[in-house]
Formats: C-alpha cells, sequence, structure tokens
C-alpha cells in the first residue's frame, strides 16, 4: 500500500479542516480542564501558555469561519443581478421583436440590401510585380471611411421593388 504523501488542504475543505481543528482544540481544553491546578510558578506559566494557544486556535477557527449573513446578502444580491439582466435581455428581445414587426416589409428590405452590400467584391491590392490600378489610392484611406457605405441606391431599389413610392422632395409650406 503506498503512502499518501498529500497534504489536509488537498484532502479537505477549508469547512472540513476548521471542524476538525476546532474538535482537536476542544479535546485540548478538556485535558488542560481535568489537570490539577498548578502550584509553583512554572507550571502556572505553562498552563497561561497553553490556554493562550487554545484561544489563538479558536480565534483562528472562528475568523475563518464564512459570516452566514454575509454569504446570504451576497446571493441576495447575485440573484438580483441576475433577475435584472434577464429583464433587461427580454426587454430588448420584446422591442427587436416590435420593431421587426412594426417595420413589416422595410425590415426584410432592409435586411437584403446589407446581405447585397456584403456580398459586394472588394478590391484586391496590387502585387509587388505589377503596377498599381487607377484606384489604388483608394485603397490607401483609413479603415474609418472605407467602413461608411452609402444604402441610399439599396433603399430606392427596396422601394422600387416593394411598390413604395418615394418621399416627395418638396416642403410643404410653413403654417400661416
Amino acid at each position: 500500500m503506498a503512502l499518501d504523501d498529500r497534504t489536509a488542504q488537498e484532502h479537505l475543505t477549508p469547512e472540513a479542516r476548521r471542524g476538525l481543528l476546532r474538535a482537536f482544540t476542544d479535546r485540548m481544553l478538556l485535558k488542560i480542564t481535568a489537570m490539577d491546578d498548578p502550584e509553583d510558578m512554572p507550571s502556572v506559566e505553562r498552563a497561561v501558555r497553553v490556554a493562550a494557544v487554545i484561544e489563538c486556535i479558536y480565534s483562528r477557527c472562528d475568523r475563518a469561519a464564512p459570516d452566514p449573513f454575509q454569504q446570504q446578502a451576497e446571493r441576495a444580491r447575485q440573484e438580483s443581478e441576475a433577475i435584472k439582466a434577464r429583464v433587461a435581455l427580454a426587454n430588448t428581445l420584446e422591442w427587436g421583436e416590435k420593431r421587426r414587426r412594426d417595420l413589416g416589409p422595410w425590415w426584410d428590405a432592409a435586411q437584403n440590401a446589407t446581405q447585397n452590400a456584403a456580398a459586394l467584391p472588394t478590391p484586391q491590392p496590387a502585387s509587388a510585380g505589377t503596377p498599381a490600378p487607377a484606384g489604388a489610392s483608394a485603397l490607401k484611406r483609413s479603415r474609418a471611411e472605407v467602413d461608411n457605405i452609402d444604402y441610399t441606391g439599396a433603399i430606392l431599389k427596396a422601394r422600387a421593388d416593394l411598390g413604395l413610392t418615394a418621399p416627395s422632395a418638396k416642403k410643404p409650406p410653413p403654417p400661416a
């Protein structure tokens, strides 16, 4: 049979270690109270040192024990945060569904327009051996400029596909 060389910390949970340490200290306290009263100064000093060690061990066990009220408060705070997160997610999903339902065909047209814009081919940079095409300077623009995509054409096409009329360019006269 092989010897188990793991430490007590690897075997036991913190609660189990505290329980065993407290039980050992209880046995120490029972043994010291069963002893006769010290009669000379060295035995008094020894008894005081033993009592101080016992008190120190009890104190350490009590300090290391988690506060049940603090654990309850933390658990309640975490549950509250989880509920708030679920409510926020439900509201966001409900808002998105309402928006999709309210926009109806416009929503579908916008989805198609974004898919069509994403399917457009992107120009490839020229290799080192070939001359740069005329539009090569456009490739050197900053990313912020390239990310701005004009969807006006896609929106006009979606309007035409859906049979919708374009808004009139004339503004109504101001009220008199």
